[in-house]
Order: structure tokens, then C-alpha cells, then sequence
């Protein structure tokens, strides 16, 4: 349990500063220009301004969906750690327990966030979409990435294929979370093996093996996901 706290922490973590990067690079970047006196029209020109927003658009919502809904299973998974007495005012963890439950409602519910996330997704991992190619910057910069990461990366791409495939608009909002859970997972799995590469010595072998374990595990989410958005068409079916 307090392995999958560190894990998931760590991943809301470089997700949080992913999706604050990409802000930077696109709004503050723009407004910079501006200052300089740079015009309108030349601004939205820029290549690397129009790609940052297009990722701003989609890791900001994707950042609320997975920060808000882990926050709550974390604070949830707290108080069996504190017994009996974690649901009382002995603890803080009580208090985090009823403040964390407003978050994936005051960010506007996690539906919401799934509503504006999925779009990006799903033309992003086009062959010249902007999140296919951010992946590919990425994960050459760690060398490839791990082999666990890579097979990841591959369910991602069957997964929005199947989901795209699905003719029923109805039935593809049904799996619309599995989508968007499944692309967060990839991207947070991304970041941590990107930070491991970046340390040293004990640090960097306990990161490497925190990226595993949440590269393993969210290998059996994906799997689970696929499964579910492959089989809504056949259910429509056999109704």
C-alpha cells in the first residue's frame, strides 16, 4: 500500500509539472513575445507556441482527471493505515480525507475532464498528431525507453484504434475514461523513467525501480482497458 502511495505520488507529481511546462512554453512564452512588441499573427506562426498548445490543451485536463481521482484513492487508502482511529480527529489524515473528496468536483468532475482530454488523444496519436510526435521526442531522449514502456506505448495506439473504431457515439463516450486513463498512465510512466534517467547512484536505482513497478501495473490497466473497448461493439450486438 505505501509503495503504490510512493508511486502514485511521484507520477501526480511529474504530471503536475509536465502539464505546467507545457503552459510555460505556449501562454508565458506568447505573452513574453508580446511584450516585445512581435505581433499577433506572427505569434500564433510560431511552430513551437502552436504545438505547446495544443499539449497544454490536452495535459491540463488529463492533470485534474488523474491529480483529483488518486488524491482521493490515496487519502482513502491513509486511513487503514492509521486503523480505526484515522477516521477520527486524532489524525490529520481525516481531515485530508473529507477536504480531497471537493477536488474532482471543484475542477470541474472528472467526466468533464474526460470530455476535454479525449479529443486531443485521440487526433494526437494521429500518424502526424502532436502527442505521437511529443512521445517520440520524449522517448528518444531516454534512449527508447524501457521495453515495459514501449509495449505500453503500443496498447495506447490499439486502444484509441479500437476506440476509434467504434461507430456508436454513445458507446464510445462509454469508454472515453478507459481512453484517457490509459494515454495518463503512459505519459506519467514516460516522465518517471525521464526522471530516473536523470539522477545517480541509490536515487536512481530506486526511481528505476518505482518507474517499473508503475509501468508493470499499469501493463494490467491497459490490458483491462483494451479488453473493454474492444468488446463495446460486441455487445451492441448481441443487444
Amino acid at each position: 500500500m505505501l509503495s503504490f502511495m510512493d508511486r502514485e505520488i511521484a507520477g501526480m507529481r511529474a504530471i503536475l509539472l509536465e502539464a505546467s511546462r507545457s503552459i510555460d512554453l505556449y501562454h508565458w512564452k506568447s505573452e513574453r513575445m508580446r511584450e516585445n512588441g512581435i505581433e499577433e499573427r506572427e505569434i500564433k506562426k510560431d511552430e513551437t507556441i502552436r504545438k505547446w498548445e495544443k499539449l497544454a490543451n490536452l495535459f491540463t485536463p488529463l492533470s485534474k482527471y488523474y491529480i483529483t481521482e488518486l488524491a482521493n484513492k490515496i487519502a482513502y487508502d491513509a486511513l487503514q493505515i492509521h486503523g480505526g482511529a484515522g477516521f477520527t480527529y486524532d489524525y490529520d489524515v481525516s481531515r485530508i480525507y473529507r477536504d480531497v473528496r471537493i477536488t474532482n468536483i471543484y475542477e470541474g468532475t472528472t467526466q468533464l475532464q474526460v470530455v476535454a482530454a479525449i479529443g486531443g488523444i485521440v487526433s494526437g496519436m494521429s500518424p502526424k498528431g502532436h502527442l505521437r510526435q511529443y512521445f517520440e521526442e520524449e522517448f528518444s531522449k531516454i534512449g527508447g525507453g524501457s521495453t515495459l514502456l514501449n509495449e505500453n506505448k503500443d496498447s495506447l495506439e490499439k486502444i484509441v484504434e479500437s476506440y476509434s473504431s467504434i461507430e456508436n457515439s454513445s458507446l464510445r463516450d462509454e469508454v472515453a475514461f478507459e481512453v484517457v486513463q490509459s494515454a495518463a498512465r503512459i505519459l506519467i510512466g514516460l516522465l518517471l523513467e525521464k526522471g530516473a534517467s536523470k539522477l545517480n547512484g541509490e536515487t536512481k536505482k530506486k526511481r528505476e525501480i518505482l518507474a517499473r513497478d508503475y509501468n508493470l501495473e499499469s501493463k494490467a490497466i491497459l490490458l483491462s482497458n483494451r479488453i473493454i473497448i474492444e468488446n463495446r461493439q460486441t455487445q451492441l450486438t448481441f443487444v
